[in-house]
């Protein structure tokens, strides 16, 4: 039984071995000759991009259950491969195929990632209608089982939330701050104020920086552009997330947030005491490891929680790291500590 798996995998394998290997060895061989006409340049240089990919889908995936992902990656190392094997004398053409091939290529895969997380979304919500649940979370519900837990995931949900909140964040009522258990912490932030000045900044400098790059490199000035972008997309994206994600408070668990950045859950038997909270000596400051600062270096904190045992803090990329104390601010204290002291109560006393 072994050995008639094997032999239905060894085959097509070994035949696409061999097809590439009279290809690429041929095309070699043929673009060094003398005389050799502009046509059979360009029928080459499309039989070595095209053909071998082709071959994997027809003779390796389409009758097996195989991943589609060795299409794409087939593809790039024919890209590689052709680059190696056509002389520098006759890459005319192949250097023109690749200035529109590669954005186009990228494009298409984007388009692939983008359609792939719709589709499990709406896979997910039809199957899972009497769940509610927020966008970010049905896509990380969605994915999670796809491609794990881990640096990729989170990734993918940091670079999705800050075009969602950045975007959409404008149009999406932050209905969760009329619930009694949810406390707003932007109202008496500096966020608002530091968000407005520096996307002046970046614009005018962005402007500015692209004409003076420009004058060098048009590709260099289009990346620094682009880089503004997307660092005027990720401050806003941050002070919507922050009017929108508010620190939750339950019977027995306490959310505290800094927008889309961070976060942390803290059960509310492991809260030790709460303080108010020591002024920082400045952005300079070297703040504890084992803290977690939910707010702006430029705030002013509040309170800080003390916890019996560690809690593990997570932060955008998927970083993550352990804490022994929280120091956070919100836009009504008295009210919030009231309500976190009446739930530590009513558990002691339960």
């Amino acid at each position: 039984m072994e050995l008639l798996v094997i032999k239905k995998f060894l085959v097509p394998i070994l035949l696409v071995f061999i097809i590439f290997f009279f290809l690429m060895g041929g095309s070699y061989f043929i673009l060094r000759l003398d005389n050799i006409s502009d046509f059979t340049v360009i029928l080459l240089t499309l039989s070595l991009i095209i053909l071998p990919p082709f071959g994997i889908y027809w003779i390796l995936i389409r009758p097996r259950t195989m991943p589609k992902l060795l299409v794409y990656l087939s593809f790039i190392i024919c890209l590689g491969a052709s680059y190696l094997i056509i002389p520098s004398s006759q890459k005319g053409f192949f250097n023109k195929l690749l200035v529109w091939l590669i954005p186009i290529l990228e494009v298409s895969v984007l388009i692939i990632v983008i359609y792939g997380i719709f589709k499990s979304v709406i896979s997910y919500r039809r199957n899972k209608q009497d769940e509610e649940h927020d966008f970010l979370d049905v896509i990380r519900i969605s994915l999670e089982p796809k491609i794990g837990n881990g640096f990729v995931l989170e990734a993918i949900l940091t670079e999705l939330s800050v075009f969602y909140y950045s975007v959409i964040g404008w149009f999406r009522k932050p209905s969760v701050i009329e619930n009694e258990d949810a406390h707003s912490y932007h109202k008496t932030s500096q966020l608002k104020m530091i968000v407005i000045i520096f996307s002046i900044l970046i614009i005018l400098e962005g402007t500015f920086f692209h004409f003076l790059i420009q004058s060098w490199s048009d590709i260099a000035a289009w990346v620094f552009t682009i880089l503004n972008i997307y660092a005027l997309l990720y401050i806003i994206g941050l002070y919507n997330s922050v009017r929108s994600l508010p620190h939750i408070i339950t019977s027995e668990k306490v959310i505290i947030r800094f927008g889309y950045q961070s976060s942390i859950e803290l059960d509310i038997s492991n809260i030790k005491d709460i303080k108010t909270a020591k002024s920082q000596g400045g952005i300079e400051e070297k703040k504890p490891k084992d803290t977690y600062f939910a707010m702006l270096n430029m705030d002013s904190p509040q309170y800080e929680i003390f916890l019996k045992e560690p809690v593990l803090m997570k932060s955008s990329y998927g970083r993550k790291k352990y804490v022994k104390t929280v120091v956070f601010r919100t836009d009504k204290p008295a009210k919030m500590i009231e309500k976190l002291n009446s739930n530590i109560d009513s558990l002691s006393n339960g």
